[in-house]
């Protein structure tokens, strides 16, 4: 599905309960025709955020492949949502593959940000995880014909606690996918008996991050693709009042000048000439004197107008407790504004084809992406698929 991360994160589970297949040929447009990913037994993968079968895939070969809306930004979240689910499955780790961020098979977690990761989606996986080892071993009970306090799970399988042979997790779910709805009152393991969680670990990405083998989203490339660079306004609100398309015609691998109102964008067969051609490009903007001065932007930010007050979080009576407060300290913090973005160009790619639009994506946020794609586009969100690709 991804053929630069494959060898890496395969989605392909050979054989098992959940098996997710693609289409690998020739071209990615493969992505746009695989909105509904089938598997073995003839179902399409759920992602709805309270099924099992949403968040985790058991294949034939031992492995399980966690599906994750939260996305990995660079904080390691990729090696902490596997220790969390390879935990709860009791499987060791490098036998647990992550995918995320994919609008067509992870669950819509909401966005990346702060500690929800863990916290929250973290939380989720690690439930759809007990429930689903709570099942393997429910399965292995009727299998066995033993009751479920008998038997222990470890290693992949489960087996009596008094010794003997054990069941595979592939073995007990071969016959059909899990299908069954995520416990939230599911028994989580106890803390005392965790091998994985709260241990230091290897990064699973920093080896090819090192290595320079990693691709990131600037690097990803599909077939037949070309190159657009956005010519920007020299002020915020300007308007782009006329364009001259002839200062860009000598650029080889010229494609196309785009202009939709104020946007103006100029497109090639290669970045470098797209660069130039939007350096090159002459355009002529109204004037706009809208911005703050540098040194009054505080001033400016305080006298904005409020649009809404959020409550996160009210305990006791604080007004009350400051008015019996024998000294009170006041104080305001100010933290400076800096651009919120990635080291590298921002940048995504978008492929429409047969009325279906993909789009890979380094967003903190891809289900939401999904949403804003499928508006300005005029689509059904249906018809929109976003794959997180780290930038």
């Amino acid at each position: 599905m991804n053929a630069p991360t494959l060898s890496r994160r395969s989605l392909l589970l050979q054989g098992g309960a959940l098996v997710v297949g693609f289409s690998l040929s020739g071209s990615r447009a493969a992505h746009a025709q695989a909105f509904a990913p089938v598997v073995t037994n003839g179902f399409s993968k759920p992602i709805a955020p309270d099924q099992v079968d949403s968040f985790l895939a058991l294949g034939a070969d031992g492995r399980a492949t966690i599906f994750s809306g939260k996305v990995d930004l660079g904080t390691g979240i990729e090696t902490a949502m596997a220790q969390i689910a390879a935990e709860e499955l009791d499987l060791p780790l490098d036998r647990v593959t992550f995918v995320q961020g994919d609008t067509a098979l992870t669950p819509d977690q909401g966005p990346t940000y702060g500690s929800l990761s863990i916290q929250k989606g973290g939380v989720e996986i690690r439930q759809a995880a007990a429930t689903a080892r709570a099942r393997l071993v429910q399965l292995a009970s009727e299998r066995l014909r033993v009751p479920t306090e008998t038997l222990v799970s470890e290693n992949g399988a489960v087996r009596p606690k008094a010794g003997g042979a054990g069941i595979t997790y592939a073995e007990l779910v071969k016959d059909g996918r899990l299908d069954l709805k995520v416990d939230p009152a599911v028994a989580t393991k106890d803390p005392a008996t965790f091998a994985l969680v709260g241990k230091s670990v290897a990064r699973i990405d920093i080896p090819d991050k090192v290595s320079g083998r990693f691709t990131y989203m600037q690097d990803y490339r599909v077939p037949g693709m070309v190159h657009a660079r956005v010519v920007r306004p020299p002020a915020i609100g300007a308007d782009l009042q006329s364009v001259d398309e002839a200062s860009v015609a000598g650029i080889p691998g010229l494609i196309q000048v785009v202009r939709q109102g104020n946007f103006l964008a100029v497109v090639a067969e290669k970045e470098w000439a797209a660069a130039k051609g939007a350096g090159q490009i002459k355009a002529t903007w109204s004037k706009w004197e809208g911005l703050p001065e540098q040194d009054k932007l505080w001033q400016h930010v305080r006298a904005t107008k409020v649009t809404k007050d959020d409550v996160t979080s009210s305990t006791g009576d604080a007004d009350a407790a400051l008015g019996k407060a024998a000294r009170v300290l006041e104080a305001s913090y100010d933290f400076a504004i800096h651009t919120h973005g990635s080291i590298g160009p921002s940048c995504a790619i978008a492929e429409f084809k047969d009325g279906l639009l993909t789009c890979w994506t380094a967003s903190q946020m891809t289900h939401a992406l999904r949403k804003q794609l499928a508006a300005m586009a005029g689509l059904a969100p249906e018809a929109v698929r976003c794959i997180y690709v780290e930038g």
